[in-house]
């Protein structure tokens, strides 16, 4: 039994007229009381928790159990609603400030993947020893590649539903610089390990944390696995927030590819209504990084990203390469994960090499995170354990499929995993549902709805 367990309308954070008047009729519609009731409670939980400010040109997501916004999750957390732009200028606002909190935060630190609301104290990864150096305004100094296409995915998302996004000028140039500092981090990490020792600045990004758990510092002093050039960007970090095993996460670039393009359609539409801003050169320019540095990358996964699979013996996607030869074949629930290219736009769900990738990720023979239990079956991570399945990863199986079979299969593990708590939850272990990790985490929730 799934309960009625959305928060009361006075303790909600964010209240959009738009999506409740969905909600309602959406319910009206399905047969399945259990989903209808899981749907209704997980898809507006963001804005029914997760908003902790919103001010005109300002709001501020947390991640849901943790006091910080992350730029992936807050993305993934309100992709959903953009389909209620128009029909809604309180969530129209409230999504543009999203994007111009994102565009200071990526001025403020490119290579950070969280942030706190503003820089008036100090958190314990202060201690951390990363270079750059990091400022209070950071939560948490970990580069993923991902985050940056985060940001880009939410500007064109939001930008390709509400006119007036870029109305101010002083948003739009700074939004801009954003970009350019994106594509200048981007870029710099296509550096192998040779060519930045023997560069005058050394490594552009190095990170080490006094931990016990391994995946959460970087080997060589900071710098993470040595690596050779294959035009892809490096990223030294999952989107679990676990550190890589090669520097080169193939899906991230992958994610990375479709949104530095589709960046560039935003900037020629702003051209088109008259904004370039003082500087033309310039942004005709930007223009050309993003479209080379797209195709850079992606002629690089092409080169570097696919291998022929030891066990199977068919042409699949790497999860991570360094350059040399050397790979690891397993798939992660995070989004960008293997699992959903298609969902990020890379692929088209029935492209030949993806289907391979698909078969050995659902696998326990040939994906070590793949995991079947009397709970269900799905991908975990090493992030929540050995045997931890995450309900993100069986909803993006679900969303990447045509089979209904499958699609029901799903969505019928997915209603049990609730474990009668109405939401989502970051993992369950595969034999038993009851026994989850976060009670309260608003991506799975976003997806899900």
């Amino acid at each position: 039994h799934v309960p009625n367990a959305r928060i009361p309308q006075a303790n909600r954070t964010f209240t959009s007229t738009a999506v409740n008047d969905y909600l309602t009729t959406l319910a009206g519609r399905m047969k399945d009381r259990n989903l209808a009731r899981l749907v209704t409670n997980t898809l507006p939980n963001t804005l029914d928790t997760t908003v902790a400010s919103f001010d005109f040109g300002d709001t501020f997501i947390i991640t849901g159990d943790i006091n910080a916004m992350w730029l992936r999750d807050s993305c993934n957390q309100v992709l959903p609603y953009m389909r209620f732009i128009k029909q809604d200028p309180h969530l129209e606002s409230m999504l543009q400030g999203l994007v111009m909190r994102m565009t200071r935060s990526v001025l403020l630190d490119s290579y950070a993947n969280a942030f706190n609301f503003d820089s008036s104290e100090a958190t314990e990864h202060m201690e951390d020893v990363r270079n750059p150096p990091m400022t209070n305004a950071t939560f948490e100094g970990k580069y993923e590649l991902d985050s940056l296409a985060a940001f880009l995915k939410l500007s064109r998302s939001v930008y390709a539903q509400s006119d007036t996004l870029f109305d101010d000028d002083e948003d739009y140039l700074l939004w801009l610089k954003a970009v350019d500092r994106v594509v200048e981090t981007i870029m710099r990490q296509q550096m192998s390990t040779s060519e930045e020792e023997e560069s005058r600045e050394g490594a552009a990004y190095t990170f080490e944390r006094l931990t016990s758990t391994s995946t959460d510092t970087l080997m060589q002093s900071g710098k993470g696995a040595p690596c050779a050039r294959t035009n892809m960007s490096k990223c030294q970090f999952r989107p679990s927030d676990d550190a890589t095993t090669f520097p080169f996460l193939v899906p991230a670039n992958a994610m990375a590819v479709v949104e530095l393009r589709e960046t560039v359609n935003v900037i020629v539409s702003q051209i088109g209504r008259g904004k370039s801003g003082p500087n033309v050169e310039r942004v005709y320019k930007l223009i050309d990084d993003l479209t080379l540095l797209a195709e850079s990358i992606h002629q690089g996964i092409e080169t570097f990203g696919k291998i022929t699979h030891p066990l199977t013996g068919k042409v699949v996607f790497a999860y991570e390469v360094d350059g040399y030869g050397n790979f690891v074949f397993m798939d992660d629930a995070n989004i960008p994960s293997l699992l959903s290219l298609p969902y990020l736009g890379y692929v088209d769900k029935n492209d030949p090499v993806y289907l391979n990738t698909r078969e050995a990720v659902l696998s326990a023979d040939t994906n070590p995170f793949f995991f079947q239990g009397r709970a269900g079956e799905g991908v975990g991570g090493p992030h929540a354990g050995y045997g931890m399945v995450w309900p993100m990863s069986i909803i993006v199986r679900a969303l990447t499929t045509d089979d209904e079979a499958e699609i029901k299969d799903c969505l019928d593990t997915l209603v049990h995993s609730t474990a009668g708590t109405g939401f989502m939850h970051e993992s369950f272990w595969k034999d038993d549902v009851k026994d989850f990790t976060r009670s309260w985490f608003a991506w799975a929730n976003s997806l899900f709805g």
